[in-house]
């Protein structure tokens, strides 16, 4: 499969689009991010304590599935454990799909959104919470014959 270049005009505005209003210069942003990731996930199914939203940590929901956690702006490293691990441009697509959900749905005081991906790096969610409460979230699927990511939204 041939290589992509993509530019992802959404990671530009990530910093303005994903900052929410409402932080103060006394806060800390790292906890204020993290809460905001409790509620994402546990709309998901998934609880977990702020001490364990790391990056590429394994989080299990209550159906028992284990998922990958990262968040938007680090999915750089799903992108090159994706390159490592599959000869077909899967980290190209992925890029792309996230572009696609950011270009169309964020707004203005989003959360950065939570990517969760299952063991073989090819299903799961791309998900974020609105400062009203509201959480979109998007199922994602690699289609391996069509070599692009599919992405639908729940809820």
């Amino acid at each position: 499969m041939k290589k992509r270049n993509i530019v992802i005009s959404g990671v530009v505005l990530a910093g303005a689009i994903f900052a929410g209003g409402s932080l103060y210069a006394s806060e800390d942003i790292a906890q204020y991010k993290k809460s905001n990731h409790q509620k994402t996930l546990h709309e998901l199914g998934i609880e977990a304590k702020t001490k364990d939203l790391e990056r590429m940590t394994t989080l299990t929901d209550e159906d028992g599935n284990k998922w990958i956690y990262n968040d938007f702006i680090n999915s750089g490293k799903f992108e090159e454990k994706m390159k490592e691990r599959y000869t077909e441009d899967v980290s190209g697509a992925f890029i792309e799909v996230q572009d696609k959900i950011m270009q169309k749905y964020a707004k203005e005081g989003d959360s950065i959104p939570v990517i969760l991906l299952d063991e073989e790096l090819k299903e799961g969610s791309f998900s974020f919470n609105r400062e009203d409460g509201e959480v979109l979230i998007f199922k994602l699927k690699y289609n391996d014959d069509k070599g692009k990511w599919d992405y639908e939204q729940e809820k």
